[in-house]
């Protein structure tokens, strides 16, 4: 869950007058509805409530939503790794998981098996190649690489509106000699069937695990 916000994930206060308290949120708006489910049930296994129900808004996507001081807290952005460290590092498995919400939030695979994530944060994507590496996983380069600076035009493919990157992007690769680790150790939600078809193809893989 960690992973998914520090990507794709919102968090946003409700200012009340007193004598009431504010109220915190924290959220997620996607188009695949597949995600958003999976996405409630993991804030529901953290905090130990009933899933919040993805509602479809009038832009096509599913947002889910939680009311949540504590996450609030920790993942407000810019996301503060210090205080997200002790979680994410606990174990292995718990970096896996932290991997695996960032780049189903943030990342992708192409049809030449390059595994690659994207970010306006160069600290959280270098947190990312060190969370990598730790798993066994290499990298393309040592450190994000530059892909849009602020201010590019930018049109959206979907309404062919142009719009200007309003920060740095940067990218990771995933060296794709660490394809089939990653796929072992970290994989997707959602795109983890295109990545499986690559590994076949390569004869990497051989039956789906």
């Amino acid at each position: 869950m960690i992973g998914v916000e520090a990507g794709d994930g919102y968090v946003w206060k409700k200012s009340k007058p007193p004598p009431t308290y504010d109220e915190f949120f924290i959220g997620l708006m996607v188009k695949d509805k597949e995600f958003g489910e999976f996405y409630a049930k993991t804030i529901a296994r953290v905090l130990g409530r009933e899933p919040p129900i993805p509602r479809l808004n009038k832009d096509g996507r599913w947002v889910v939503e939680v009311a949540s001081k504590t996450l609030y807290e920790l993942l407000k952005k810019p996301i503060d790794i210090e205080k997200i460290r002790p979680y994410v590092e606990h174990c292995e498995r718990c970096i896996a998981a932290f991997l695996r919400g960032f780049f189903d939030s943030e990342g992708c695979v192409r049809k030449n098996g390059i595994i690659e994530v994207t970010n306006t944060d160069y600290r959280l994507l270098e947190y990312v190649i060190y969370l990598l590496s730790r798993i066994g996983i290499e990298t393309t380069s040592d450190e994000p690489i530059l892909r849009q600076r602020a201010g590019t035009p930018i049109r959206d493919p979907e309404t062919g509106k142009v719009y200007r990157q309003r920060k740095d992007c940067y990218y990771v690769k995933v060296s794709k000699k660490s394809n089939l680790t990653f796929y072992e150790k970290v994989s997707f939600t959602i795109e983890r069937k295109r990545l499986e078809e690559y590994l076949k193809k390569r004869g990497l893989l051989l039956t789906i695990r």
